[in-house]
């Protein structure tokens, strides 16, 4: 069964808000990609020597973004579009999202057809007719739960320096990590129950983007 007009609404708001929250969460694995390559880059090549100035600045930079972006998605303010709000919506809602129209979605493609569609409906999102609400309800447990220490950090200092000079993290890089992949896990799987579509948020780099490490950034020096 289709979801009637004012269902299809819904729908497609969740659809749109997915999208935008989909290309958030892209936007922070792609820095985290690039980080932790930098990073191994950097930790590398012995010349570069440890620590300084432009790697705390490197460092305390990308955890305030990861901070600010892994919080954006727990927040419940009217105005943020957020994967808490998705997730508490759909689970409102979860009636509209029925096995019928779930795998009418794979009838679409000739490879895999309506019995694929149910098969997969019923082993990730219940085996009733419609989405079995306590699955989205793990997730939103799942998400508070990994990104509790991150929200709680959102309006506090991200890193300070210590006595010695040495730069301290009020939230670790494992617990940024960690949140993060629950975000991507999340995203993952709510874009195939919305979407049937399955999609790797790390997009491949087509050119070779690790050149700009292998080339001096002033020319001439020593």
């Amino acid at each position: 069964m289709y979801p009637d007009e004012m269902n299809s609404d819904l729908l497609k708001n969740w659809k749109e808000a997915l999208e935008g929250i989909t290309n958030n969460v892209i936007d922070m694995v792609e820095s985290h990609f690039l980080f932790v390559r930098t990073m191994e880059v950097a930790t590398a090549n012995l010349d570069l020597g440890e620590g300084g100035f432009f790697w705390d600045h490197l460092k305390k930079n990308y955890a305030s973004a990861m901070v600010l972006g892994i919080a954006r998605q727990v927040d419940d303010r009217k105005e943020v579009e957020s994967l808490h709000k998705f997730l508490k919506d759909l689970k409102k809602n979860h009636k509209i999202i029925t096995k019928d129209w779930y795998a009418s979605e794979y009838e679409k493609s000739p490879a895999l057809g309506k019995e694929f569609g149910e098969i997969a409906f019923e082993k990730d999102f219940g085996s009733g007719e419609s989405l079995d609400e306590t699955i989205v309800q793990t997730d939103i447990d799942a998400l508070v739960l990994t990104t509790s220490k991150i929200e709680d950090f959102r309006h506090k200092r991200v890193a300070h320096k210590n006595k010695d000079k040495t730069l301290i993290f009020d939230v670790s890089f494992d617990d940024l990590t960690h949140a993060l992949e629950e975000l991507e896990r999340i995203v993952k799987k709510y874009q195939v129950l919305i979407n049937q579509s399955g999609m790797e948020l790390m997009p491949a780099i087509q050119y070779d983007w690790e050149k700009v490490y292998r080339v001096p950034w002033i020319k001439g020096s020593d």
